[in-house]
């Protein structure tokens, strides 16, 4: 079951995309605005890994290094984004630095 969306997040205020890399090389660009818009609630979070389960993820990712349930991204009411590692095995990782495990 997903979990619910932060009391804090709002729906982006620009245009946000996540590009999934190999090797140095974008193999896929997903459009977080409109897996937002494509919600059928008020969920303003964005929710990614490799396991292709709709009520788990928003975004399934193809990289070998991404856990099934990997990680998820909030917006702010600023517009700031907001990534949280959901205890994936490899971790996330934001200007290098590895994010701590929910």
């Amino acid at each position: 079951c997903r979990r619910p969306s932060p009391s804090w997040s709002n729906p982006p205020q620009h245009t946000w995309h996540l590009d999934e890399i190999k090797h140095g090389n974008i193999i896929s660009t997903h459009s977080l605005n409109s897996v937002i818009q494509n919600h059928n609630s008020n969920d303003c979070i964005i929710t990614f890994g490799r396991i292709d389960d709709p009520t788990l993820v928003d975004i399934v990712t193809a990289h070998e290094s991404c856990s099934r349930l990997h990680a998820r991204i909030a917006f702010d009411r600023s517009g700031t984004p907001w990534l949280r590692d959901l205890g994936s095995g490899n971790g996330s990782f934001v200007n290098e630095k590895r994010l701590p495990r929910e």
